[in-house]
């Protein structure tokens, strides 16, 4: 026999009530369990710290043990539990159930867990099995102050017996009131599957208009009518999130590719994407769900973070991160929730490090290339002076001041003829000629049109070649790079000195050029303009 929606939802209904209430009469009694010795325990520790209170004083005045026996045994009348203090080397001092001989008997009690505990926590407790009562007995204790030490332990022990009594009395209870709440339910859950199909249909029929192509579904039943209804809407729903995952995967694949960082976070700050750029540039690791300052330590992002959500707005700043030893153009965009209040905002992190850096070595270029035209114009001016002067009424003085003027002018020939070069290369205007060449024959070249300079300045110019290859290259270029470095070592190298030119094989398949020589020698020679010797002519 087939169960119709009501029959299903009632047999479901009281099922899941029945398997509810078995688990929680299989969970309650260990907890009953726990809460009654709990109560028992809390019980006995403030009765022990009353005990403790009363013999406090003639325990630290070291009265007789007969005598604080009798108190105990006084005070003990309105307590249902046995009684015992303990001195602070173990010694049992009084107890409720025994005096005379028997209590000077009793073993040393120092070793007891509870004891242990007291003296020092302040408080302990334990449950060990007695063989003289055949029962398990709940022991608390606490420690005995007078002034700034401890004199002993108030004990005091009670019997489970009871507790378990009581416990049993209310399970049974428990279980009369759970098989109560069982017919309630199920009486409840027969109304209710009763009450379910109108609704039920209403359902069917409101969810019809926007599903009016129903799947196959095998059930008949109203849930079967439902499903079918329904299948249109879920397949409508898989094709939506199907696009929106396609969209995110454009998403990602755009913000993997951009080598600009970028990172969204929302109003309160905590990190909702990174990107790849982003956390390789700055070492990141895991930084989704931690908030911003944890991942980028700096107070100019923090700054501009705390304006773009207040104010809304997009704002732009320059901040250099000193970890990754970079300097970044931050850019903050809101991204709006409703009403146009900001759920969050997104920071691109620009790399202008190269760009500041080239900004200054266009910074430093200017002025030492303006250095370097001001020194002979500098001198032309002087030179034309002591002409004017009356110079050249002495023709050997006038000679030498014109050659000297020579001199100036075709060195800023020489400075112009190089800057136009550079601005040649850098505009791509003078695009190199890459042809096969020979570097020991360039080499070659260089040292004989310098060996003459160099045998008048008294350097030694050697040449040596270790078969270095064919390369492709640019002859002019090279050729002018080696005859600077070839004219520098032969103006700083002292006479009687050496310089030498190689030509060899690099380590990558290449060649290398090497010029070694006796001179000064000086750092950064990759910079502009600089120069070995501190002159400034």
């Amino acid at each position: 026999m087939t169960l119709g929606l009501r029959g299903r939802i009632a047999v479901t209904a009281v099922a899941a009530t029945a398997s509810a209430l078995l688990v929680v009469l299989a969970l309650e009694g260990p907890d009953l369990h726990r809460r009654a010795v709990e109560q028992v325990r809390a019980r006995l520790l403030a009765e022990a710290r009353l005990m403790a209170r009363v013999v406090g004083q003639p325990l630290a005045d070291g009265r007789p043990s007969d005598e604080i026996d009798a108190l105990v045994d006084e005070a003990a009348r309105d307590v249902q539990a046995r009684v015992t203090i303990i001195a602070g080397d173990g010694t049992v001092v009084a107890d409720s159930a025994l005096s005379g001989e028997p209590l000077r008997t009793v073993e040393n009690h120092l070793g007891r867990p509870e004891v242990q505990e007291a003296l020092k926590m302040g408080a302990g407790s334990s449950i060990r099995h007695s063989t003289t009562v055949g029962d398990d007995l709940l022991y608390a204790a606490v420690a005995i102050p007078h002034q700034d030490r401890v004199v002993g332990v108030s004990r005091v022990a009670l019997s489970l017996r009871g507790v378990e009594e009581q416990i049993d009395d209310l399970q049974r209870a428990v279980t009369v009131a759970l098989a109560l709440a069982f017919l309630l339910i199920a009486l409840l859950s027969a109304a209710f599957s009763s009450s379910l199909a109108g609704p039920l249909g209403e359902v069917m029929d409101a969810a019809r208009w926007s599903a009016p192509a129903p799947a196959a579904v095998r059930r008949s039943d109203e849930v079967g009518e439902l499903a079918r209804i329904l299948n249109r809407s879920a397949e409508q729903l898989q094709e939506r999130i199907t696009e929106i995952a396609r969209d995110r995967g454009r998403i990602d694949a755009i913000l993997s590719a951009m080598e600009d960082g970028v990172m969204a976070v929302d109003h309160r700050g905590v990190v909702l994407l990174a990107n790849q750029a982003l956390r390789r540039s700055l070492e990141l690791q895991e930084p989704v769900g931690r908030h911003y300052l944890e991942v980028v330590r700096q107070r100019k992002v923090g700054e501009l973070l705390e304006e773009v959500l207040r104010s809304g707005a997009r704002r732009l700043d320059e901040v250099e991160m000193l970890r990754a030893g970079r300097t970044y153009a931050v850019i903050g965009v809101p991204f709006p929730g409703p009403e146009d209040q900001p759920l969050g905002a997104v920071l691109t992190f620009h790399d202008v490090t190269e760009r500041h850096r080239v900004e200054q070595v266009r910074r430093d270029f200017v002025a030492n290339a303006s250095h370097e035209l001001r020194t002979p114009l500098t001198s032309i001016r002087g030179f034309v002076e002591a002409l004017e002067d009356g110079a050249m009424e002495e023709p050997a003085t006038g000679r030498r001041f014109l050659e000297k003027i020579r001199l100036h002018a075709d060195r800023m020939a020489t400075l112009v003829s190089d800057l136009l070069e550079l601005s040649r290369l850098e505009s791509g205007e003078r695009a190199p000629a890459w042809e096969p060449v020979a570097p020991a024959e360039v080499a070659e070249d260089v040292a004989a049109s310098l060996a003459g300079a160099a045998e008048r300045k008294g350097v030694a110019l050697h040449r040596a070649d270790e078969d270095a290859p064919t390369v492709v290259s640019d002859a002019d270029r090279l050729r002018q790079i080696l005859e600077n470095l070839v004219e520098n070592a032969v103006k700083y190298t002292p006479a009687g000195g050496r310089i030498e030119i190689t030509t060899r094989p690099a380590a990558d398949g290449g060649a290398e050029v090497v010029v070694a020589d006796d001179g000064p020698g000086r750092r950064g020679a990759g910079s502009w303009w600089a120069r070995a010797s501190a002159s400034p002519s």
